[in-house]
């Protein structure tokens, strides 16, 4: 009896509950009925990670004949990196230009900020190791591309030349400069400077070109459009300050409201155009010349005579060219006689090597190298853009060699 009371009262409240939920109101359609421990919140997805696209291989073009140097082009980009197409573009032109003298060239792509600078070097030493040339091998870079050029050849002698269009070389004074420019272009190149390379000296010392100037021996083109207002001419003479061999070229602007003459941050005339070819060409010619020069007289055996003025002194310089005159077939020939005085123009680093190619180009400047050869002459340099060798005779009167063995 007191199990079928107790069955009887369970049955009920169940039937009570029943109805009570039947009675209840219908929860909002949005808003279903859970039960605390079912209740489900999903995690928020993760922001997805920015794509980096990778480094691009290097691509190459080479002449009909055997290369008479080799060039590493490095694009712009405000250190940005990862640009294909500015490496296509690049190879296209300049690149054309110095295929055309001859030359292997050679784009690359690079990793943006401190890291492209391997690449750079990378490049340069696939190049030095496949042995692309007999001649020199270079580096022509475009505003950024230029700065990472120079570091590079800060720390890499290999490095024969270097060329930098809209080169900023002194990273400090850029900060300086951006920090009280109307130009809006200016701040954002300063925090990718302080992104990339610090914001004390001590950070961005190794990558500020002005202060690494001293331990650069690659001869070194600067060239810039005179209405440049991203990358001052400034910066240019600051570096030629640094390094008084190093040559500067300022173009010729052109019309701001003409889309055609837009050239990296300014403008060039068809004049700034033209000087800006036959500047970079010549430069090329030179290189070619002087590499020649040096091998020439590293046969000889002579001691130190492609080391520059910077690196032997100026007895250094002058023991080089007593040591070439003595073995000089030409120079011995043509002995003395009157000669009082010589001097020659240089563009690029000085050195025992390069004086001596130019003294033998004429009769004069045998003659003062014979005079050098047996103490006769004294020799003074006048270094900058144009870097002037002077040989001076010792004393007044005719005079000749004394006999070599």
């Amino acid at each position: 009896m007191h199990r079928t009371v107790t069955r009887n009262s369970l049955v009920a409240l169940l039937v009570l509950l029943a109805f009570a939920l039947l009675q209840a109101p219908r929860a909002d359609a949005a808003s279903p009925f859970r039960l605390p421990i079912f209740t489900f919140k999903p995690k928020p997805k993760p922001a997805p990670a920015p794509v980096i696209q990778p480094v691009r291989p290097a691509i190459s073009a080479d002449p009909a004949g055997p290369p008479r140097g080799t060039i590493v082009m490095v694009h712009a980009g405000g250190w940005a990196g990862h640009d294909g197409n500015a490496q296509n573009l690049l190879l296209k032109n300049p690149g054309d230009l110095f295929l055309a003298r001859g030359w292997r060239v050679v784009s690359i792509d690079y990793n943006e900020g401190a890291a492209g600078l391997q690449d750079v070097l990378d490049a340069v030493g696939f190049e030095l190791l496949r042995k692309s040339s007999d001649g020199p091998l270079c580096i022509y870079g475009e505003s950024s591309g230029a700065h990472l050029a120079l570091v590079a050849a800060s720390r890499l002698r290999a490095i024969d030349c270097v060329i930098g269009l809209g080169t900023p070389t002194d990273l400090a004074f850029y900060n300086a400069e951006a920090a009280v420019s109307a130009d809006a272009r200016l701040p954002l190149v300063a925090g990718q400077i302080k992104r990339f390379f610090g914001t004390t000296p001590e950070d961005t010392a190794p990558w500020n070109v002005v202060t690494l100037a001293p331990t650069i021996h690659a001869d070194v083109l600067l060239v810039h459009e005179a209405d440049d207002e991203v990358v001052s001419g400034a910066h240019a003479a600051r570096f030629q300050a640094a390094r008084p061999t190093t040559q500067v070229v300022e173009l010729e602007p052109g019309d701001k409201n003409n889309p055609a003459d837009d050239f990296m941050h300014g403008t060039l005339s068809d004049v700034g155009r033209a000087h800006y070819m036959s500047g970079i060409g010549s430069f090329a010619d030179r290189e070619v010349a002087a590499r020649d020069a040096e091998r020439s007289a590293a046969r000889t055996g002579c001691a130190q005579v492609t080391r520059s003025l910077t690196q032997a002194g100026l007895a250094g310089l002058q023991n080089g060219l007593r040591c070439l005159a003595s073995r000089d077939a030409d120079a011995r020939r043509t002995g003395i006689g009157s000669w009082q005085q010589t001097s020659v123009k240089l563009r690029g680093e000085v050195n025992a090597a390069r004086v001596w190619a130019n003294l033998r180009a004429t009769k004069s400047g045998l003659r003062a190298l014979v005079a050098a050869g047996t103490r006769r002459a004294k020799v003074s340099v006048q270094t900058g853009d144009r870097s002037r060798v002077i040989l001076q005779a010792t004393r007044p009167g005719r005079a000749r060699p004394k006999a070599t063995r």
